[in-house]
């Protein structure tokens, strides 16, 4: 009996001891201000233990934030993250765990910077035909009311939303078929499969929908809480906390042994080696789901970073035209405008504070500005595009680009192209430039024509009247001074040749007139009459030449300078000239064949010269260059090449006409021949 009562004496002792040395060491604690934390079910993010207290992943780190900032925390649950922002706007809280840093989120308290960030996924059943994300159209899609995960699922076109209060409730309706797929958190849905042997039956489509940081937010109304906090999370030491919570809630199944046959498998082939198995092959898929998720946000990254490199500016609107997204060429080209973004500004108040913070190059009034507006986003909720030429004050202009995206969103893009505007100037510019230095050139052509011809003329007359004068005398020259009379009256002749070809030569290009439909053969006669050098040569015209659309005096002159060359340059006093058309596409071909002594190869690139001259044949050397000239100004093209037996072809394509002149009927047009300096026969 003493043994007993000297054994409950120091237990008795012992009882007491602790309790004062725990009643001591509280004495302190319960000096230190405490923080009431709002939470909801959301596992293992956050959620009410078996004893009744918030246990989980961003619990335990809130919990560790507050202490290090020195104060206690009691946690209250609710619904929602909805609920969560209610609760802390009526002042019934004074933190938040962690949630989403949304626009809206930071609107309504003091964030805290970034502890990670949730990947937002949808989820289908195994067994479903959906492949991808953009087969979800009229889907119907479970998502967490008020959550982050809701927001993601808005981005989705044309899908039937279905509300549930909290993430458990996601799970049961997506196997029953009752909705088409979920959007949650991927770490923490997956956790909740994995906790119940149910990963084999649900399947995540990729892309993400988003990856959006997630925080701490503090009420407005406690700024110096807010610092504390922010203080403990920029710390270094922070990042070995979240990592070693992470390890703790997300590293290893930690359900597996409350499974009923669980048991049963480690007594019949040993729970030491089945759970180093699993944890192996979970370990195997973590790493690999964790490279597939770096590769998606490293391509996601490089979408921006080609925006950004492209100088274009970009911002997003929701329905309800508020905004929710922009890039960081927008915050980098205009800083003016990020504060009525941030504060979820309309399409129709941004177009206001482009105008009223001077960025926008404009001297109208207020109610202008208003109405413009206002006219701008009635025309993208009618479904119509709207794109504009913008220029800003300090000397840049963008085009912009705003339109629907989709159902529920709008786009509006800004791109800088001052410097392409600025080259079309300068284009614009140079052709003007040049349009008047053409006509200064012709009005120089004409005037410099005339007043060369003019001593031309008047030395051909004098000439004439000396003639006259010695025929009227009855003077006889010498035979010397004869020949210097005949060789002055030559030289005059070709000087006046060679003015008429540099003027006609000159003004290939500005003496186009109308084009018109017409058959060549109509007018091959007359052209041939004039192009007469040698008596015996014979010209063969074949009949039904396709119409040609082209300004018929230029054609006149072309054709009549081929076949006057091609009769000139005939190493024979009788020869023969075949002219020859067809269709080829939407050109007609018309060839000029001739039979005389053809053109050397190496001498076939020069013949197009100006004043290229290969034969000792008088001319001035302007002719075919004048034809090729006039030839491309038609859009058509000019080339040679040998022919069959012996001579050359000249090969002219020219447009044809677009409706077919149709001869009588019954009149269908023979080959005609013709002789220079004779009549048709």
């Amino acid at each position: 009996m003493p043994v007993v009562f000297r054994f409950f004496f120091a237990a008795s002792l012992l009882f007491v001891s602790s309790f004062a040395g725990c009643v001591l060491s509280a004495e302190p604690e319960a000096k230190r201000p405490v923080l009431r934390a709002v939470y909801g079910e959301f596992y293992p993010y956050g959620f009410t233990g078996s004893d009744g207290n918030a246990q989980g992943y961003n619990i335990d780190i809130t919990r560790e934030l507050a202490d290090r900032a020195g104060y206690d925390v009691r946690f209250i649950p609710a619904e929602n993250p909805q609920q969560f922002l209610e609760i802390l706007e009526r002042g019934e809280a004074d933190l938040t765990s962690f949630l989403a840093l949304t626009p809206q989120r930071l609107a309504a308290g003091l964030a805290t910077s970034s502890l990670g960030a949730y990947v937002l996924s949808v989820y289908v059943r195994q067994d479903s035909d959906t492949v991808d994300i953009g087969a979800l159209s009229g889907a119907r899609i479970g998502v967490v009311v008020g959550s982050v995960s809701q927001t993601a699922a808005e981005m989705l076109p044309d899908v039937n939303m279905v509300e549930f209060q909290t993430s458990d409730g996601l799970l049961l309706p997506l196997l029953r078929g009752e909705v088409d797929a979920v959007v949650e958190v991927a770490e923490t849905f997956e956790a909740r499969l994995r906790s119940s042997f149910l990963e084999d039956k649900v399947r995540r489509l990729k892309p993400p929908l988003a990856i959006t940081p997630y925080g701490i937010i503090v009420r407005r109304e406690l700024p110096e809480v807010h610092a504390r906090i922010e203080a403990r999370v920029v710390m270094q030491a922070t990042a070995d906390l979240v990592e070693e919570a992470r390890e703790e809630w997300f590293g290893q199944d930690r359900s597996i042994v409350e499974h009923p046959w669980f048991g049963n498998v480690v007594m019949i082939v040993g729970g030491i080696a089945l759970t180093t198995l699993a944890l192996g092959i979970y370990a195997f898929r973590l790493r690999r789901r964790s490279v597939m998720l770096a590769a998606e946000f490293g391509a996601n990254q490089l979408l921006i970073d080609a925006f950004d490199q492209m100088r274009a500016a970009i911002a997003i609107f929701d329905v309800d035209m508020k905004a929710v997204h922009w890039n960081g060429g927008f915050a980098a080209r205009f800083p003016e405008i990020l504060a009525t973004l941030r504060g979820r500004g309309t399409l129709e108040e941004v177009c206001i504070a482009f105008h009223r913070t001077g960025i926008i190059a404009s001297d109208t009034n207020d109610r202008w500005i208003d109405a413009l507006a206002a006219r701008t986003a009635r025309k993208l909720k009618e479904g119509d595009n709207d794109q504009r030429t913008v220029l800003t004050r300090d000397g840049h202009s963008f085009d912009l680009s705003m339109f629907p995206l989709g159902t529920r969103y709008y786009a509006a893009i800004w791109v800088d192209m001052t410097e392409v505007h600025s080259q079309q100037k300068l284009l614009a510019d140079q052709s003007s430039e040049l349009m008047r230095k053409n006509q200064q050139l012709e009005a120089f052509t004409a005037m410099a024509a005339h007043d060369l011809k003019a001593p031309l003329v008047q030395q051909k007359a004098l000439m004439e009247f000396i003639a006259e004068d010695l025929i009227d005398a009855k003077l006889s020259l010498p035979p010397e001074a004869k020949t210097y009379f005949a060789t002055l009256s030559d030289l005059s002749c070709r000087m006046s040749l060679l003015v008429s070809d540099l003027l006609e030569y000159a003004k290939a290009e500005l003496d186009q007139g109308e084009t018109i439909c017409f058959m060549p053969n109509t007018r091959l006669e007359g052209i041939i009459q004039l192009a007469a050098p040698k008596s015996q040569m014979t010209i063969v015209v074949m009949p039904d030449i396709p119409a040609v659309k082209v300004d018929p005096t230029c054609f006149d002159m072309v054709m009549r300078n081929l076949i006057t060359n091609a009769a000139k340059h005939h190493d024979k006093s009788a020869g023969t000239i075949t002219v020859r058309g067809y269709l080829e596409g939407g050109n007609v071909i018309i060839e000029v064949e001739d039979d005389g002594p053809g053109i050397r190869p190496t001498d076939e690139a020069k013949v197009f010269e100006p004043f290229a001259r290969l034969t000792n044949v008088e001319g001035t050397g302007l002719g075919l260059a004048f034809v090729k000239r006039t030839v491309t100004v038609w859009g058509g093209s000019i080339s040679l090449r040998a022919a069959s037996v012996r001579g050359t072809i000249f090969s002219v394509r020219v447009p044809a006409a677009l409706d077919a002149i149709v001869p009588m009927a019954g009149a269908i047009a023979p080959t005609i021949s013709y002789k220079l300096g004779d009549t048709l026969h």
